[in-house]
């Protein structure tokens, strides 16, 4: 998810915490996900060009809390569903007929692309790049901060010039040194259980190009990771997998 900053995050930038049920997909074509231990299914949906979609996403694991969010100009905002609830979220699929993707994902864990394949995709899903809007997600945050951070990403590690500040208002600014692999940075939170939360990231960071995010963090244990997958901005491997993460504590 594209966040502009640590206090948006915290007031609009989730659109559920693994309620029940919501209806916000009402009036579309009930498609349904299914979150498991192993990953997300199925991988490909076959839909229209401009169909409505009732999303619902089942999360059948036994102890994850899984995110789904639209990835490479897929406009869907990213859910959070925590393990045996049920989310039901609205989505149109564009006219243009190129195919679309989705991100299922536990922070840091296992991840799957899912892609929604238009009838009349043909040459345009062909045609499509994944890393044809560099750095999509790097937006800047506005504001200001008490600190700032700066990441260097690379194949496959994250460096920050600091290993831990104080908590408050925090600017991180990443840098991709790569030549020619898009990478991400996301921070995230370690629980106490040992699973993450993702407090906030910068997408699609094009090669030799870079962006910033401010977010409000609490004291605690956290990473930088780059959570790109297979099959994500062009990649064959997970990122994260490679040893794309480091520690990072608030204070």
């Amino acid at each position: 998810m594209k966040k502009m900053s640590g206090l948006l995050v915290a007031a609009v930038g989730v659109i559920v915490f693994g309620v029940a049920c919501s209806s916000s997909g009402a009036g579309g074509r009930k498609v349904e996900l299914i979150q498991a231990d192993d990953g997300c299914t199925p991988k490909t949906i076959a839909v229209t060009a401009g169909e409505k979609l009732n999303l619902t996403i089942k999360n059948e694991s036994t102890s994850d809390t899984y995110e789904l969010e639209g990835i490479e100009g897929t406009k869907l905002e990213e859910v959070v569903v925590r393990e045996g609830k049920t989310l039901s979220v609205g989505y149109t699929v564009p006219s243009g007929g190129a195919v679309q993707k989705l991100k299922c994902y536990v922070p840091a864990g296992t991840s799957t692309i899912v892609e929604l394949v238009p009838s009349n995709a043909g040459t345009a899903a062909a045609a499509a790049s994944p890393a044809s809007s560099p750095a999509a997600g790097a937006t800047t945050a506005s504001g200001d901060f008490d600190t700032s951070v700066a990441v260097t990403l690379i194949e496959f590690a994250i460096t920050a010039d600091k290993p831990s500040v104080k908590a408050g208002k925090i600017q991180f600014i990443a840098t991709n040194a790569s030549k020619d692999q898009v990478h991400e940075l996301a921070v995230l939170k370690r629980n106490a259980d040992g699973t993450f939360e993702n407090m906030g990231e910068i997408e699609d960071v094009a090669a030799q190009s870079g962006g910033t995010v401010t977010l409000d963090l609490a004291s605690g244990a956290y990473e930088l990771a780059c959570l790109i997958a297979p099959g994500e901005a062009g990649s064959t491997v997970d990122h994260y997998q490679q040893g794309m993460h480091s520690d990072f504590t608030v204070q």
